[in-house]
């Protein structure tokens, strides 16, 4: 559909998905615009084919509602629900036999769920739903992302804090902390992003004051991201609302991001320039040369002695039975023994010495100056414990957003922005679906359908025929469960047809509170 025929006519959904008996708070497009996975607030969640618009599975993920869904990889699915977990399922091949009996047609028999893999327990206090990108850029459009490790953010047990996973070890490798210049209020969104320029991985916050933050994660450079729990440092600080901050997307490279609260405006941030090298880690290498740096100067000082550390030195000299030097008679009666006198080097005699009558200053303790290697050795840090070295970071001021737009709309939240960057969806608690462009901020399309307030959207994968055409490859490799090959007759040849036209079209999805889910076609 062309864009003047669309704003001359009114949108009408392609698709009405029913099923639910409770409101719809996730939607999610899967497998290159293939499935659509749903999740309503009573914790079910179910996966329909956009092929034939019917379920494949559908199961009870969580006792609570479920706040939001992922893909990892084409048989993975990371869901996060109220009932404080995030788990990880595996979505086999059409060979499992998964339960197609929906919510609506009331309690069935057993129904049997995909295979857990991963159960995180997390805060859910401040309805702050989970993020996850993959460790490497570029790899969340391969059919192998399955293999690839991700990193998973969530709200900390601080509600102003969130922490950063690493899957499948399940390690915690970095916190972001609180924001100490300004009263930001709990963590309400966040969004991890891959700074494609800097080659860095972002952490977009929203907060309940109008807040948003960047927080940089600091790069491993030397392998020790296992020892060390990094801390991510903040960058960029924002207040373009006056309420909480309900949803954040950026554009596919990172370097803007939009947010949009439960006011009426929605904000484009550009991220700034990162700085270089804010965070090191210290390797065996770098701890060395830095005790070497710090020895420098300590022989500086201690080569050359003055004058009183000579006199230290010889007192220092003396065991540690004698505490104060001898004094001339008990020098004489020493005379009678055999045995060796005390004498020093010649070279560290000072060139005045005191006459033997007059006693020096009486020294309680004796002073020891360690030699140079001992400072060595004392002043060189622990091996075993790698630390990082943070560099003092600038202090970070509120600074103004790069583009706001007043919708006139308030409370417009799961905010999406298309896979082309030209393109963001929103969903509003006055049952609208609004559609925006991301350089303008101008409304460029409304859709009307729902009578109650949409709670959750999505945009489909803009793919090429290229991409449709070897995703049909892979997802063909990948089907296991296909017993009986296809054969290359008219009706299979039709059926890939219509597959790849469902594949080609641009989707958008919406959920809304009575439980139903809408497909249009946009631009």
């Amino acid at each position: 559909m062309s864009a003047p025929q669309f704003a001359r006519d009114a949108a009408h959904p392609s698709y009405i998905l029913r099923g639910h008996t409770a409101q719809i708070h996730s939607v999610e497009l899967l497998r290159r615009n293939t499935c659509l996975l749903t999740g309503d607030a009573d914790g079910w969640l179910v996966y329909w084919t956009l092929d034939t618009k019917r379920p494949l599975a559908v199961w009870k993920a969580h006792n609570a509602a479920i706040l939001a869904t992922a893909e990892w990889g084409p048989d993975k699915v990371i869901t996060h629900g109220r009932d404080n977990t995030l788990r990880i399922w595996q979505l086999r091949g059409a060979h499992e036999s998964y339960s197609t009996l929906l919510p609506a047609d009331g309690a069935g028999p057993h129904r049997p769920k995909p295979w857990l893999l991963h159960t995180l327990p997390v805060n859910t206090l401040n309805f702050c739903a989970f993020t996850m990108c993959y460790q490497r850029r570029g790899v969340a459009s391969s059919d192998s992302a399955s293999d690839e490790p991700i990193y998973v953010a969530v709200p900390g047990r601080d509600d102003k804090k969130a922490d950063v996973y690493q899957f499948p070890e399940e390690k915690l490798i970095c916190a972001v902390p609180r924001v100490n210049t300004s009263e930001t209020g709990m963590v309400m969104a966040v969004k991890l992003v891959h700074h494609q320029l800097f080659d860095s991985v972002l952490v977009i916050a929203g907060y309940e004051g109008g807040f948003t933050a960047v927080h940089r994660i600091p790069r491993n450079r030397t392998g020790v991201r296992d020892a060390v729990l990094s801390v991510a440092r903040t960058i960029y600080l924002s207040q373009p609302h006056t309420q909480p901050v309900l949803s954040i997307d950026a554009l596919p490279d990172g370097s803007t991001y939009f947010s949009s609260s439960a006011d009426a405006i929605i904000a484009a941030h550009r991220i700034p320039e990162l700085p270089h090298d804010d965070v090191e880690f210290a390797s065996p290498e770098n701890s060395i040369s830095t005790a070497n740096n710090s020895n420098q100067n300590t022989k500086a000082t201690i080569n050359e002695p003055t004058e009183d550390d000579r006199t230290v030195n010889s007192s220092a000299a003396v065991p540690d039975a004698a505490a104060t030097p001898p004094t001339s008679s008990e020098l004489a009666d020493s005379d009678t023994e055999p045995a060796e006198p005390l004498s020093f080097p010649k070279k560290r005699q000072p060139t005045n010495p005191r006459p033997p009558s007059v006693n020096p200053k009486p020294v309680t303790k004796p002073v020891t100056r360690p030699s140079g290697l001992s400072t060595l050795l004392a002043s060189t840090p622990p091996q075993q414990n790698l630390a990082a070295i943070p560099r003092p970071p600038p202090p970070v001021t509120i600074q103004p957003a790069h583009k706001i737009a007043s919708t006139k709309h308030a409370g417009q939240q799961s905010l999406r922005v298309r896979s082309d960057g030209r393109l963001l969806v929103t969903g509003g608690w006055d049952s609208r679906v609004r559609v925006y462009s991301t350089k303008t901020l101008k409304e460029v399309a409304v859709l009307k359908w729902h009578k109650e307030g949409v709670y959750a959207v999505d945009f489909g994968v803009v793919l090429g025929q290229a991409d449709v055409g070897k995703s049909a490859e892979e997802q063909k490799a990948l089907d296991e469960g296909a017993e009986v090959a296809r054969r290359a007759t008219g009706l299979a040849k039709l059926q890939r047809q219509r597959e790849e036209a469902v594949q080609m079209k641009h989707w958008v999805a919406a959920g809304a509170k009575d439980g139903r889910v809408s497909l249009w076609e946009v631009f």
